[in-house]
């Protein structure tokens, strides 16, 4: 038997898996890996570098920050480091100057993928658990902080919010607005309300142009910034959601966007609206920077990090953009706060400096070569006034 004859069959069959794989990857390249750089929307910043006050220094990146009507500030370790391999503690609260577990040492491995949080008008301090992050199910967490124990623990449904991370909780403490943003551009980004009492969850905004991302790629200290080794761009569907004062308003922001949205909560309550109909009634605030986290300040106008140049961005009602601070040290601002003094907190959350090309947890060393990472407070500046 002619010996090439065999092996012809089998050739033919590995040229077709290489040409397969081939086509896959140029499509996934072209589908997913592209996009334009977003134009650096800053202003001269309000505030210089000094006036800003490294407020804690840890040695793993933190992720989210949030504080109680009475000064009480709560931030956590960030859940893309796997730090529980390398650490005990991953929530934590100010005290004396310093960085404690919360709600003590002995909680904390049931704590080690906290992803967002808020404190809420109960001054409950909520928690999210999402189900991306070596979860079945997404989980949220709230704790009473007049006793410091908690009082609420429940996993979602499965396939629900699997990457739930922002929550807001409505003045009255009955509805918990959640921030799904998808997995990059692979399924679809939206607004998730809950209601608390039945725990009874509804998908808003799925799909809308508002909370999906827009194909812009992030720029980084050493470049652009995208995933499996170029193959795709690091594009994320809405994440950052704050609720006004009165709770009438939701703001809205998506990472991979370039405008800030937001929507009156009642008619995200409204189960009776179509798609097209609740769509109708978002209103656009004005342009903003890529983005990660937002906070509503009590005169109306919205903090948001600018992921990309290390600074805080305020966008006022008319959306008139201004850039607040801007530090140089500063690799991705990341979670950001107002507490009740007026104070303005926020996080350097690293991303890019440990993030795996496969999403793999990174390495202890690679960790330790960006060190020490951040917490950081300023005074808001008024409105309209020079600081």
């Amino acid at each position: 038997m002619n010996r090439s004859f065999v092996h012809r069959p089998v050739v033919r069959v590995a040229l077709s898996f290489v040409g397969l794989l081939v086509a896959t990857l140029i499509f996934v390249k072209l589908r997913y890996g592209l996009g334009s750089l977003y134009p650096d929307v800053n202003t001269p910043p309000r505030l210089a570098e000094k006036d800003v006050e490294i407020l804690a220094e840890l040695d793993m990146p933190l992720g989210n920050v949030t504080s109680s009507s009475d000064g009480r500030i709560f931030f956590n370790i960030h859940p893309f480091t796997q730090s529980h391999r390398f650490t005990s503690s991953f929530l934590f609260e100010i005290k004396s100057g310093k960085p404690e577990p919360f709600p003590d040492i002995s909680s904390q491995q049931d704590l080690k993928f906290v992803f967002g949080m808020t404190v809420d008008s109960q001054n409950r301090l909520w928690i999210t658990s999402p189900a991306t992050l070596d979860r079945a199910k997404t989980r949220l967490i709230a704790y009473d902080l007049n006793t410091n124990t908690k009082v609420i623990d429940h996993e979602l449904e499965s396939g629900v919010a699997r990457f739930g991370q922002d929550l807001r909780i409505s003045p009255d403490g009955k509805t918990l607005f959640l921030a799904d943003t998808g997995a990059f551009r692979f399924t679809h980004a939206s607004i998730v309300v809950i209601d608390i009492a039945t725990w009874t969850a509804r998908e808003v905004l799925a799909n809308d142009p508002s909370t999906q991302p827009q194909n812009w790629v992030i720029r980084t200290r050493s470049g652009v910034h995208r995933i499996g080794f170029g193959l795709l761009s690091f594009q994320v569907g809405v994440d950052g959601i704050a609720l006004s004062r009165d709770g009438e308003w939701l703001y809205y922001a998506t990472m991979s966007h370039d405008t800030l949205y937001r929507i009156k909560t009642s008619y995200l309550l409204d189960s009776r609206l179509s798609p097209n109909e609740l769509a109708a009634h978002i209103e656009t605030i004005g342009k903003k920077p890529l983005s990660d986290g937002i906070e509503v300040a009590p005169d109306g106008s919205v903090l948001l990090t600018d992921i990309e140049h290390g600074s805080i961005v305020r966008v006022d009602a008319e959306g008139k953009r201004e850039t607040l601070v801007r530090l140089g040290g500063v690799v991705w601002s990341d979670g950001v706060n107002i507490t009740t003094k007026g104070d303005v907190l926020f996080t350097d959350s690293s991303i890019p400096s440990y993030i795996d090309q496969l999403l793999r947890p990174p390495a202890l060393e690679k960790l330790k070569a960006s060190k020490p990472y951040r917490l950081y407070r300023f005074p808001l500046p008024s409105l309209g006034t020079k600081p």
